[in-house]
């Protein structure tokens, strides 16, 4: 895991206080780290999109380093400044002045833009980068921004940004017109914005560099009394991923658990939960649903592999619920009911089940033990219903960190995955939050049935024993990364996605 930071200037500001380092310096290493990126691509014709701030002094300082490089086939690099407002900040000043006084060429955003529909001096370039703004970019890009960024955007050219790509917000919301990155390069520390749903789509391949002291003393140079990094959440990685092996030999099925799926309305979602419960290591998996008999049109679309029941198993270990279930209450409100009387058994809820109004009552009497797992448009449902607020789905997309910490403050000790490009996975035990961010899955996961494979992965790990954000953390990366086994990103239908998590 990695930390992340919602705002990494209050880490600039502790780090230079507490070692001694000066602005300008941690500016030097910024560019310094730019040029490295930049010289990688073996790239000629380098245009640099520079803003009034520090962040594009920074743009102004690459310029000055490069405009004396070699490019690969032996002759000078070719530099050009594009000015986009004028410099304001007093480091952008002294940086301007020495990147003309080395006479690197320097053009008017103006001269850029050109006529709408001309071809653009753009065009021209091989690497754009963007220094127009950085950390902190509130509000919408004004139309010579905007404008620039959709030449760049449109340009063959290689895309590198700065720090953020300009129109990501600090709080990870993509205003209109957006800058377009292959790569960011970001400074000090990982930004959480950075791995919002919207960044997605414009930061590209992220790389963190240093500021002239190491990313661990950076990161600490502004902890807590008791030495602690005050992250605003944690980066999952590829590297977090436990399966769950069995170590001992001498077992039998029950060893695994007995997973007991909810299935009403649409048969084939609590199918496909099963499916993939049964498939990421529990030992039973009964489709359940309660005082009614399967009908016999229905069984046919159950497998060999899963059983059927009218009740409860005896011995049930970890139960999903929500998937095809239905949204009427009567129909989820006794799988609640009876959830609710057992405290040693877990849970997922998705889908259906997030818009049951004794949900609340459930999630106080049996929180501990419990999973959410919706997406956007449930989230919105979910928080209105608990009383947490009436939010839009684009706040639900884009005030994720924050309303998923108003749901875990609320129901303590709740574990609450929000789906997205990016899932956030929150937490509270009663005295610390944590967020978690997983940014290993893939567009190919935009199919119907996808979120089905992620609630049995999850009540799989449940039945054998892990706490809810365990299971919750390794039910998600397994989904993400198993996401990726797919060339065809159109191709990934929900039994090849539960295929090829078992090839993890």
């Amino acid at each position: 895991m990695q930390f992340l930071f919602t705002d990494t200037r209050i880490l600039d500001r502790a780090a230079r206080e507490r070692y001694g380092l000066s602005e300008e310096l941690m500016m030097e290493n910024a560019a310094a780290a730019l040029e490295r990126v930049v010289m990688q691509t073996k790239a000629r014709r380098i245009v640099i999109l520079c803003g009034s701030g520090n962040n594009g002094a920074d743009g102004y300082a690459l310029a000055r380093r490069l405009s004396a490089e070699p490019a690969s086939d032996g002759l000078l690099l070719e530099p050009v400044l594009v000015e986009v407002s004028v410099p304001k900040s007093d480091l952008c000043k002294l940086q301007a002045e020495r990147a003309k006084k080395c006479g690197v060429n320097c053009l008017s955003a103006d001269a850029v833009c050109g006529e709408v529909g001309k071809k653009s001096f753009l065009d021209a370039a091989d690497v754009i980068v963007d220094c127009m703004f950085g950390s902190g970019f509130h509000g919408d890009l004004d139309e010579k921004t905007a404008r620039l960024c959709a030449l760049a955007n449109t340009a063959p050219a290689m895309r590198i940004a700065c720090d953020l790509p300009t129109g990501l917000r600090e709080d990870g919301s993509l205003a209109a017109g957006a800058f377009s990155a292959d790569c960011t390069v970001t400074m000090g520390a990982l930004k959480l914005a950075l791995y919002s749903d919207g960044a997605k789509d414009c930061a590209g391949q992220i790389y963190c560099e240093n500021l002239g002291i190491s990313r661990t003393l950076f990161e600490s140079a502004d902890s807590d009394s008791d030495g602690k990094t005050k992250a605003a959440a944690f980066l999952l990685e590829e590297s977090d991923l436990l399966l769950p092996h069995r170590k001992r030999q001498n077992v039998n099925k029950g060893s695994f658990g007995h997973v007991a799926v909810a299935s009403g309305e649409k048969i084939g979602a609590s199918c496909i939960a099963g499916e993939a419960a049964l498939h990421f290591g529990a030992g039973l998996v009964s489709l359940v649903r309660l005082g009614a008999a399967f009908e016999k049109t229905e069984l046919p679309q159950v497998t060999p592999e899963l059983m059927t029941a009218d009740d409860f198993p005896t011995k049930t270990t970890a139960v999903a619920l929500g998937m095809g279930l239905g949204r009427n209450d009567e129909t989820v409100q006794p799988y609640l009911d009876w959830l609710a009387q057992q405290s040693a058994i877990s849970c997922v809820v998705d889908a259906d089940a997030c818009y049951a109004f004794g949900l609340k009552a459930f999630l106080q009497a049996h929180g501990e033990r419990t999973v959410l797992t919706p997406h956007p448009k449930e989230f919105q449902i979910l928080l209105k219903n608990l009383g947490l607020g009436d939010h839009t789905i684009d706040d639900c997309v884009n005030r994720r960190p924050e309303l998923i910490e108003d749901f875990c403050r609320a129901f303590p000790r709740c574990v609450l995955l929000v789906k997205g490009a990016n899932p956030m996975i929150g937490h509270f035990d009663g005295k610390n939050f944590r967020l978690y961010v997983n940014p290993l899955g893939t567009n190919a996961l935009a199919k119907a049935g996808s979120g089905d494979v992620l609630a049995g992965l999850i009540v799989a790990l449940l039945a054998q024993g892990q706490s809810p954000l365990d299971a919750a953390i390794q039910g998600s990366l397994a989904h993400g990364l198993a996401s990726r086994a797919f060339k065809n990103d159109y191709s990934l239908a929900p039994l090849a996605l539960i295929d090829a998590v078992t090839r993890l």
